[in-house]
């Protein structure tokens, strides 16, 4: 008879007082317990510490408490984390969600009988600071974010796993240990989700298994009051200065994807970036060099290059806009 596979829980907390007690008690109800759960304190200042030193008194699984001696930040504290863990499968945890009792044994299960999957991802739920849900308006919001605007995300490879944060997934140790050491200014799970498809099959299951907390303190984005009250214009008509703000890392990529071998994927996903690039670069051009490259627009449009998204005629129209707007903040004249 097959061992169950040893599972490990990576947390990462600083200054989470707020929202802590509902996670770990989740932990601690799951119909599978976990192995262990490694956590990385990254130099809290409230009550953080006292919280996790407490719980893990009373929990019949292994914790270990790691209390960084400077603060490292989201990313690199991950990375400590899950290289300490022990499991052959690592769950990604936040300070501030809520796991449903059913997460660790349903996503653990996909493993054990899918040996060639190496990372599983599972649905969820949106909850307020309240813990109240958020609008199915608001889940739309989270599906666009990553295929549409986001230069470096394959839009065929997000829309088979909606969102693909890291609090959703599910990784096998073996696959972590190929793709380490995460490179700056890269997240885990941002990583993981790019990378992983070179070594492993992916999997989504399209069941919540968790709630997942948006709040105005949270390190991720989408996290910010504005956004939700903005909604999906925010993204959609300022898609451009998403173009702007991931272009280095879209070379980044580029980079890294050199190293690694031809594949249907590699393929595809470099064909992504160029139209991307194309696309977002003439859309560049036209708001920072109206008078000359005004006609971009229009060509972007007739090509259809603006369909490719949602809301075209109002991002055509918001480009023309801030082409003008920059005309008359240059003191420019016709």
């Amino acid at each position: 008879m097959k061992q169950p596979l040893k599972i490990s829980i990576a947390m990462c907390t600083f200054n989470g007082e707020r929202f802590l007690r509902e996670q770990l008690e989740s932990f601690e109800t799951q119909t599978r317990l976990p192995d262990e759960v490694i956590i990385g304190d990254d130099c809290s200042t409230d009550g953080t510490l006292e919280i996790l030193q407490n719980w893990a008194r009373s929990v019949p699984f292994r914790v270990e408490i790691i209390q960084n001696p400077q603060n490292l930040g989201y990313e690199k504290n991950f990375e400590n984390v899950m290289l300490r863990c022990s499991g052959e499968v690592i769950f990604p945890a936040d300070q501030d969600d809520v796991w449903l009792p059913e997460k660790l044994e349903r996503m653990v299960r996909v493993f054990e009988e899918e040996p060639d999957v190496g990372v599983v991802y599972c649905g969820r739920t949106l909850i307020d600071q309240e813990g109240k849900p958020l609008s199915e308006r608001v889940t739309e919001l989270f599906k666009i974010y990553h295929p549409v605007d986001s230069s470096y995300f394959l839009a065929d490879q997000a829309e088979e796993h909606p969102d693909c944060a890291g609090c959703m997934s599910a990784v096998r140790k073996s696959v972590v240990e190929k793709l380490f050491p995460f490179p700056a200014p890269w997240a885990h799970d941002t990583w993981v989700f790019t990378m992983a498809p070179f070594h492993t099959r992916m999997k989504t299951l399209k069941v919540p298994l968790m709630r997942f907390r948006r709040h105005t303190t949270n390190a991720s984005a989408l996290g910010r009051e504005p956004d939700w009250a903005n909604g999906r214009n925010v993204y959609y008509l300022t898609s451009v200065g998403q173009f702007r703000f991931h272009a280095p890392l879209a070379e980044d990529l580029r980079k890294h994807f050199a190293a690694m071998p031809d594949c249907g994927y590699k393929t595809r996903y470099l064909r992504y970036l160029d139209r991307q690039k194309r696309h977002f670069g003439r859309r560049v051009r036209v708001q920072d060099h109206f008078l000359t490259c005004f006609w971009l627009a229009f060509w972007e449009l007739l090509r259809g290059g603006y369909f490719q998204h949602q809301q075209p005629i109002r991002s055509f129209l918001f480009d023309l806009k801030e082409g003008l707007a920059g005309l008359f903040r240059s003191g420019s004249r016709f």
